[in-house]
């Protein structure tokens, strides 16, 4: 008789499992810290920026019919709920204008998968410190990143949503993190996560759907963790099963070494970056190159005649197709060619260029049909840290040509946006919705936040202080 196989699977989950139980706030090193407190702020000012749209307030909608227990506050309304509803409607509103913090290798925005659950949950199940709150925090970002890469890109180009998929372990790391689950427990709530993991990225192309993934993401976290506790068993091998586990079913070609290579003294969280325009990551080196070229070769946008975008396949994929007005903002915001052409009519791609008035504006549709966007063979070439990189070249009517490589965007780790500027992007966002009082509030517990005994009801409070 044969002797079986000898088949050695690795036991990634248990590892990533057992990192998870195990990390405790002094083991976190100082920049972590600061960073961790970037991500809460750029967070709480994208969701209040996005709580008045209309896909947040229809989710609000949705919450407030479900009479939930009133413990948690849904950013920039009135609102309270359940964590479960606030996290659901804040992790709807901080995705909600493509403003949310990006870690570009594994295509996902954990701002709004982790923070709306972690603030969430430490306002309504109990009390939680400042360090509870930046362990759980730096917990869901470690390990939600590095589930990411295992997949990335092959769960996008099979057409998954990342948010919707790896911000759902990311969310349930954190709250597993925040009720002290142990390793086995930990096991579960990433195995729970995983069969809750969702998104589909025809969302892109004119539906509000994109919006709530994250939203569902943080909500599906908290449940996981919730039910690992209480004695619910998830899928223990979630990740490295090769039927029916994460990585098998969601992509057809994934690296399981990316979630435990360096685990706990390599951080993958700092390579998350934070944006600087209000559109999809994959469009933004391009904004950089154009508004590069604007202010060094002094161009205007009513004198292109055409424009030429050199990207990597991912990019073509994600935004390069011909913009069609649909009257939905995420159809744009989405697009590369309007993305490009807002750009060099209006030297930005902020909140103000994405407005109904310009979604079927004929200036912008005129140039944006003019703006060819093709694979560059070098380009597609590079690593996975390159997978933006794009080459403009804008041609002007009087047949001049200027032209500008843009390899990281800003914001990118390897580009970062300093600390003056993502401040400024908060109180920016932030005022348009609440109260002067109340950023000043927010920005002084968030500073402090590592000596703070219990912030969340402060934040939550402030956040609801609206104009």
């Amino acid at each position: 008789m044969n002797a079986p196989a000898d088949i050695t699977v690795p036991n990634t989950t248990r590892e990533v499992a057992e990192f998870g139980a195990s990390l405790q706030f002094k083991d976190l090193p100082a920049d972590l810290l600061t960073n961790a407190k970037q991500c809460i702020r750029d967070s709480l000012g994208c969701g209040a920026y996005g709580a008045p749209q209309p896909w947040t307030q229809s989710v609000a909608r949705v919450v407030a019919s479900l009479g939930q227990k009133q413990g948690a506050s849904a950013w920039g309304m009135k609102l309270k709920a359940d964590p479960l509803g606030a996290a659901f409607i804040n992790g709807t509103a901080a995705q909600g204008f493509e403003l949310d913090d990006c870690h570009d290798q594994s295509m996902s925005h954990y701002g709004a998968g982790v923070v709306p659950a972690v603030l969430a949950s430490a306002e309504g199940f109990g009390t939680f410190s400042g360090q509870d709150i930046i362990l759980a925090t730096v917990a869901g970002y470690e390990i939600g990143t590095r589930i990411g890469n295992t997949v990335s890109p092959s769960a996008f180009h099979r057409g998954f949503h990342p948010c919707g998929l790896t911000s759902t372990f990311a969310s349930a790391a954190s709250i597993a993190k925040m009720l002290n689950l142990d390793a086995d427990q930990y096991v579960s709530a990433l195995g729970l996560a995983g069969s809750q993991a969702a998104g589909l990225m025809a969302a892109q192309f004119g539906a509000m759907a994109k919006r709530f993934h994250s939203g569902k993401a943080a909500q599906n976290g908290i449940i996981a963790a919730l039910s690992a506790r209480e004695g619910l068993t998830g899928v223990r091998d979630v990740l490295e099963a090769p039927y029916g586990g994460f990585c098998s079913t969601y992509s057809e070609k994934y690296d399981l070494s990316w979630a435990t290579n360096g685990l706990g003294s390599e951080w993958e969280m700092r390579k998350n970056g934070f944006k600087q325009y209000s559109s999809l990551a994959s469009s933004q080196t391009s904004v950089d190159a154009l508004r590069g070229i604007i202010k060094r070769d002094g161009i205007h946008g009513k004198d292109v005649a055409k424009v030429r975008i050199g990207a990597t396949n991912m990019v073509f994929v994600h935004c390069g197709w011909p913009y069609k007005p649909n009257g939905e903002t995420i159809t744009a915001q989405m697009n590369l060619p309007f993305t490009a052409a807002v750009t060099l009519l209006e030297g930005n791609a902020f909140v103000d260029q994405y407005v109904d008035s310009k979604l079927y504006d004929p200036t912008i549709i005129d140039l944006a049909n003019r703006i060819e966007v093709y694979v560059d063979p070098e380009l597609d070439a590079g690593g996975p840290h390159e997978m933006r990189a794009v080459r403009v070249e804008v041609i002007m009517k009087d047949g001049s040509s200027h032209k500008w490589e843009q390899t990281y965007r800003s914001g990118h780790w390897a580009n970062p946006i300093p600390e003056e500027d993502l401040a400024a992007k908060f109180r920016d966002l932030a005022s348009r919705v609440l109260t002067d009082e109340a950023i000043a509030g927010i920005e002084k517990v968030i500073d402090n936040l590592e000596n703070e005994p219990e912030p969340a009801p402060k934040l939550g409070a402030l956040l609801q202080q609206v104009r």
